[in-house]
């Protein structure tokens, strides 16, 4: 007789990871900065998806989501949350049974009783994992976790020739999109309220488009005894404290192939940085870069926001620092998506 089929299950995540200081403070230079204490970080409704980033190494996406009240969209709103690391084979462990406490609160680190849990280790540091469900009746084998386990084994075992794109992030229960649309990731870092509150992807030809990027606030960190007076410069001059900022993508035999961060961008610089702006025009042209990774296909160029003022890359230079997801055509996205061009999100934003 079968065992009776499992229930999908919620499956968590948990790193081991220093904590960082990013609290902002008046008149004071105190900016973005890991600390020494270290703890380890628990997230509940996550999705774990990965590529194969060589013959030996695999890159795991993981992803959690909450609802939250956006009085910005006046409605309720999806906020989305990315982490990505590379693992070995040799750090990919057999799925175990262990004990565990129930993780209450991540800032406190409040926990409850002792569970047994599924969990699939990622070395000494991640753990893939669910509450174990009535071990009379179901084995770790038949669980999720395990299922999980094996495919991330069967990835690394196939020819290399048999590998997916490495530079797809493919994603399920994502509605489909044929526009050129970029996904978009930012550190997440609350205390800043720095977050993306709209984008524009207008298409000037066939060749280009111009991307553009409103943003909630823009703080110096680095700078940041300087905040205060760059804000009130900011808004004279601009009539806003608001930061908007653009990039094109540049169009192939009609795929996105490449992106021009015109001022903006970020090189190897991360979020500690604040006054970037690399790819200055030189003698009137602007470097353009290869597209790395895509979302699903092809028609979704991958953008990182790298540093405090939002110069970005088409590489992420925060690996240890979740990401805010902005997939822009989402209806139950905390972004509103349009099509103006940038000329006219300034006037908007700086009505004369």
């Amino acid at each position: 007789m079968d065992k009776p089929s499992l229930p999908y299950p919620i499956i968590w995540f948990s790193h081991k990871e220093n904590k960082y200081d990013a609290e902002l403070k008046i008149f004071q230079k105190k900016y973005f900065h890991w600390t020494e204490k270290s703890q380890t970080w628990d997230w509940d409704n996550c999705k774990v998806t990965w590529v194969r980033k060589s013959e030996q190494e695999l890159r795991i996406i993981i992803r959690s989501s909450k609802i939250v009240n956006s009085e910005y969209r006046k409605k309720d709103v999806k906020v989305k949350y990315m982490l990505g690391f590379d693992i070995k084979i040799e750090d990919i462990q057999c799925p175990i049974v262990e004990a565990y406490r129930e993780p209450f609160e991540n800032k406190e680190k409040k926990y409850g009783q002792l569970r047994q849990r599924w969990a699939l280790k990622l070395n000494k540091k991640y753990c893939i994992w669910q509450w174990a469900i009535d071990e009379k009746k179901h084995t770790i084998e038949s669980s999720e976790i395990f299922k999980i386990y094996n495919e991330m084994i069967k990835t690394l075992s196939e020819p290399i020739d048999n590998i997916n794109n490495d530079k797809l992030f493919l994603v399920e229960d994502i509605p489909k999109d044929n526009r050129i649309i970029p996904v978009i990731y930012q550190p997440a870092i609350d205390s800043w309220k720095n977050f993306v509150r709209e984008v524009h992807c207008h298409k000037i030809n066939d060749k280009e488009y111009e991307i553009t990027i409103l943003f909630e606030n823009e703080h110096l960190r680095k700078h940041g005894k300087l905040d205060v007076i760059y804000r009130v410069f900011r808004y004279l001059l601009y009539r806003r404290i608001t930061d908007i900022e653009s990039f094109k993508i540049i169009m192939d035999e009609g795929k996105p192939v490449k992106f021009q961060f015109k001022k903006i961008f970020s090189g190897k610089h991360n979020i500690q940085d604040d006054n970037i702006h690399e790819d200055r025009p030189i003698f009137g042209r602007v470097s353009t870069h290869g597209i790395k990774y895509y979302f699903n296909d092809e028609r979704h160029p991958i953008v990182f926001i790298n540093t405090a003022n939002h110069a970005m890359s088409f590489h992420d230079t925060n690996h240890k620092i979740w990401k805010w997801e902005y997939i822009p055509w989402e209806k139950d996205s905390a972004i509103i998506y349009d099509e103006k061009p940038r000329n006219k999100v300034d006037r908007f934003w700086w009505p004369r």
